[in-house]
């Protein structure tokens, strides 16, 4: 399904920091004969329908309109790139960072630098770096998920603990919980999230993919993606925490009933906690993740997404305006706050007022998005993501889930995620060194 493409045409090309954005009405854009400009926009996030009706409301002459995918993620972007060539794909789609790289080597997605300027003085290296690739740009960055750490806070008071700064003191933790409550755990190891590992994976330095001129190097089973692997294996060998995977049935049911007492997530957990551990608003707490350092801020990212112009747009120009509205311009960023939830890749945008309160979930936590502000300035991320990232996650399930079945070293599961990225790469044409 995938074509092939030179490593070059995917090299990342990084840029600075600032923000805000031009709230300026684009309705003087010409009509066309029979009316305004209709765009088409596919985007499975719930609330989006309100973002683009404050879209439509500003922009008379450039007429938006949503519709939701009948799958998200793989099977959204398979049927992209199935439906490019019949020239029948939406003007705009919403795309995974990790998933930008496929839809570009499949010539899905146009670059919008003739339409979009200074995204340079407004944005991050690691947040332009998801949306770069060979100094061509193909979408604003919407959202920045940095991982953090949630405990119940009312659990931690009342067993006298705190919340842990490093991962030793994490495994102290965990040591100290487990004897004290025996039935609760600090937290679990989850092999259904391969996002959760990678953002684990960048903290530690992991740098999975590397693209010069037209050769790829692939180091998945690094030495720092393998030192994550052996502290969990450590964990989950003294039965210190649980290999429940997130989202199970028993997960939920452990979340809600205290016998897990901390979550390493990221940044978007109370939109998900409500519906997961629904009789514990309040008692949760964020913290910084911990550091392999003590006082190192260094953090990776789990989730973030852009939107992204389609090849098959007869109006490149006036889609690249909507998705630098929706991304980077205070309205459309304080719409997405609102309706949608997302905390703004812009450094700006994370100053907004509708950000001042904390999610409903958390209002026990004021700061929780100083705290998230301040988390994204520590953030790592991979230079880039690989072309067949979805094989890469892929195998991180099967690889990890048999290995905590087994009861095997997590490391050798680094090892297959290896095996299966690279021989399915080599497979499409890439050219894989070593």
């Amino acid at each position: 399904m995938y074509v092939r493409i030179g490593a070059g045409v995917l090299a990342a090309a990084l840029a600075l920091t600032a923000c805000s954005g031009s709230d300026t009405k684009t309705s003087d854009t010409k009509t066309t004969a029979s009316g305004p400009i209709e765009l088409t926009y596919v985007n499975w996030d719930g609330g989006m329908d309100k973002v683009v009706d404050d879209w439509n409301k500003l922009n008379p002459n450039i007429q938006v309109k949503l519709t939701k995918p009948s799958g998200t993620g793989y099977t959204l972007y398979n049927k992209l790139i199935t439906n490019n060539k019949a020239g029948t794909n939406p003007d705009i789609t919403e795309v995974e960072y990790q998933a930008l790289p496929a839809l570009i080597a499949n010539q899905v997605v146009v670059p919008i630098d003739d339409y979009v300027k200074g995204l340079d003085t407004k944005y991050d290296k690691p947040s332009l770096s998801q949306v770069q690739f060979e100094g061509k740009t193909y979408g604003v960055p919407q959202n920045v998920c940095p991982m953090v750490f949630f405990y119940r806070k009312d659990i931690f008071d009342k067993l006298g603990l705190k919340a842990p700064a490093t991962w030793a003191e994490y495994a102290t933790t965990a040591a100290a919980i487990k004897k004290a409550e025996p039935k609760k755990y600090i937290g679990n190891f989850t092999a259904a999230d391969p996002g959760w590992f990678a953002g684990l994976a960048q903290q530690a330095g992991a740098n999975w993919w590397k693209a010069d001129g037209d050769t790829w190097t692939v180091k998945i089973n690094d030495d720092a993606s393998k030192k994550v692997a052996d502290f969990w294996n450590d964990l989950i060998t003294q039965g210190l925490v649980s290999p429940q995977p997130n989202w199970s049935a028993q997960w939920n049911t452990d979340m809600n009933n205290g016998t897990l007492i901390g979550w390493v997530g990221a940044q978007w957990g109370p939109n998900q906690l409500p519906s997961i551990a629904k009789d514990t608003a309040g008692k949760w707490a964020a913290a910084p993740l911990p550091a392999w350092t003590a006082g190192d801020a260094t953090v990776g990212i789990w989730g973030g997404e852009t939107e992204a112009v389609t090849a098959n747009s007869k109006h490149p120009a006036e889609a690249a305006k909507f998705v630098e509205w929706m991304n980077s311009s205070e309205a459309g960023m304080a719409s997405l706050i609102k309706n949608v939830q997302a905390f703004p890749a812009s450094p700006a945008g994370q100053q907004l007022p509708e950000l001042k309160s904390p999610p409903p979930f958390m209002s026990n936590q004021p700061d929780y998005n100083t705290l998230m502000a301040t988390a994204a300035k520590g953030v790592r991320t991979f230079d880039i993501w690989g072309p067949n990232a979805n094989v890469t996650f892929d195998s991180y399930s099967n690889a990890f889930g048999g290995a905590l079945q087994k009861k095997a070293p997590l490391s050798g599961a680094l090892d297959a995620m290896q095996d299966a990225t690279v021989n399915d790469m080599k497979k499409l044409g890439f050219q894989v060194a070593g």
